[in-house]
């Protein structure tokens, strides 16, 4: 189970990773995945991926939403308290919080309007997106980067291709 709420480190490494893992999957290969120690840094985590085409973009962007997205139907998701999350409180943390960033990247343009939340439409666009993508992320090549990531704290380019060398046969 996976405190998805507050959120884990491990929610965290898992975000990270589904960006790294979908990177690979359409051929790119990040140059790293990290927590963040920085005072004033924008989140907790981050990555570098190269810039790709715009489809392979788009699906790296919406890749930590598939993730999420399979972890939430699989049940894996609570809250800080250990509960089952809701449906509700799973969107408006996926789309609302966690994919901020991931909307710009995927859309090229921050759309948030003067109420601070995105469009209806949007959200529903980048969410079929990520949903469709969920089908075909290997999940075991983001779990092994998000273990790394766990106990590494960063992972640079050569390790992600050593972790994602058995998974890319």
């Amino acid at each position: 189970m996976i405190d998805f709420e507050t959120p884990s480190d491990d929610a965290i490494c898992l975000h990270e990773a589904g960006h790294a893992c979908a990177a690979l999957v359409v051929g790119l290969v990040p140059e790293f995945i990290e927590f963040v120690d920085d005072e004033g840094s924008e989140g907790r985590a981050r990555n570098r991926m190269p810039v790709g085409d715009p489809e392979q973009r788009c699906v790296v962007a919406c890749a930590a939403y598939a993730v999420e997205y399979n972890l939430y139907i699989a049940g894996r998701l609570t809250n800080a308290a250990g509960g089952a999350i809701a449906e509700k409180t799973f969107i408006h943390l996926a789309i609302g919080n966690n994919a901020a960033l991931d909307k710009v990247q995927f859309f090229g343009e921050d759309r948030e309007g003067p109420d601070k939340k995105w469009p209806a439409d949007d959200d529903r666009a980048f969410m079929v997106a990520g949903q469709q993508i969920a089908r075909r992320l290997p999940m075991d090549l983001v779990v092994a980067l998000a273990e790394a990531m766990l106990n590494e704290r960063r992972v640079e380019r050569a390790r992600i291709l050593e972790i994602a060398a058995p998974f890319l046969k």
